[in-house]
Order: C-alpha cells, then structure tokens, then sequence
C-alpha cells in the first residue's frame, strides 16, 4: 500500500503518542499530550485504508470522539 507522506507522517505521529487519542472540540486530534499538526481529511483517509479506528463517539457531540491505530496495524500486520 502506497501512503502520501502525509499519511505517513500521521501515523508517526500517533504512534509516537502511544497510538491513541482523541479529537477536541473543533475536531484536532490530541495524543499524549499534544495537539496534532495534521488535517482531519488525512486522519479520515487512514480511516478509509482501514489504518487507523474511531471509536467511542461522544453522544453529545456528533462526530468527536476517539482515534486509535488498527489493531492490524498494532500488531504489525
């Protein structure tokens, strides 16, 4: 599978943070303490490859929630 560097360069990023985060309000991912310099558009592109998961959206909220590498991808499949 052929990532941009972008995409690349996301997935670095949350894996460095431990591989899980979640989005804010305005829809910026935060991991490990920090907020990532990368585009929702890339996140929901690695979504779409099957890379990374969202999960446990927030009720009150349409469309936060969490962000974390595939189990695929954790285990280094």
């Amino acid at each position: 599978m052929n990532l941009s560097a972008a995409q690349n360069d996301a997935l670095k990023w949350l894996r460095e943070r431990g591989g899980d985060g979640c989005f804010d309000n305005n829809g910026i991912v935060l991991a490990g303490g920090e907020t990532a310099p990368i585009m929702r558009a890339t996140w929901n592109a690695l979504r779409d490859l099957g890379l990374i998961e969202f999960y446990n959206p927030r009720p009150d909220r349409k469309g936060r929630g969490r962000i974390r590498i595939a189990q695929s991808q954790a285990a280094g499949v």
